[in-house]
């Protein structure tokens, strides 16, 4: 079968035999695993290039799974893995750490029905800014609204930023308040809604552009605790 030659960047990793690490990939064009020989040994020329929080280029071996009878078989074999972007600062600070690994935690899961160059975007862009804005806490806060609004429109599950709960258009002079399980707008004829057009306006711009315009975005922090709620 043909060889896999791909951008990826590293979901989990399990030691398998003694030297050797069953290592699976998320790739824009889904989920891709396989066994790297010799990963855990001295001077591996795999070892850097299948760490965690890295874009690697890698190529994997497909085995044809009609011939083999292994579970571990099953997998394609690693032959090379070359690490483009290691994103160290990641790793230097406990709740950046904590918080990327949860993310990767979550793709992990959706990897298994879902496939998309959307979702390996999501991830990379993601890991990308966590490594710049690791010790911003604001930057953080809206790379984490950035990630779950956006995995949720990946999953099929975006939340409606035009229309409110009776399904009449959003409109600019009123105000919301947020259903948490219904996940709509509900607006309030008093104007005593929490939500008003700023926080709307900003989510749309979440759902349609790229994490790096956002990040540019300038007086977001009074906004964040509403939009984390949302995004919750």
């Amino acid at each position: 079968m043909a060889d896999i030659k791909t951008e990826a960047i590293v979901l989990k990793r399990v030691n398998y035999n003694e030297g050797d690490r069953i290592v699976t990939f998320l790739t824009p064009d889904g989920r891709v695993s396989g066994i790297a020989k010799g990963a855990r040994r001295e001077k591996s020329k795999l070892a850097g290039g299948i760490e965690m929080f890295c874009l690697s280029k890698i190529v994997v071996h497909q085995r044809d799974t009609k011939k083999t009878e292994s579970e571990a078989e099953q997998f394609g074999v690693l032959t090379s893995a070359k690490a483009i972007e290691f994103y160290q600062n990641i790793i230097s600070d406990l709740e950046t750490l904590e918080l990327a690994s949860n993310f990767l935690k979550q793709i992990s899961r959706i990897t298994h029905h879902i496939s998309s160059a959307e979702l390996f975007s999501l991830t990379r862009q993601t890991l990308y800014y966590l490594n710049q804005f690791y010790l911003d806490q604001n930057r953080r806060q809206l790379i984490s609204i950035y990630f779950k609004l956006n995995l949720a429109k990946i999953s099929g599950e975006e939340i409606n930023v035009f229309y409110d709960s009776n399904n009449q258009k959003l409109e600019p002079t009123a105000t919301y308040d947020w259903d948490d399980f219904e996940k709509v707008f509900v607006r309030r004829p008093d104007q005593s809604g929490s939500i008003d057009q700023n926080v709307i306006k900003i989510l749309r711009l979440i759902l349609s552009t790229n994490l790096g315009v956002v990040l540019k975005i300038k007086n977001l922090t009074p906004f964040l605790p509403m939009l984390s709620h949302i995004a919750a």
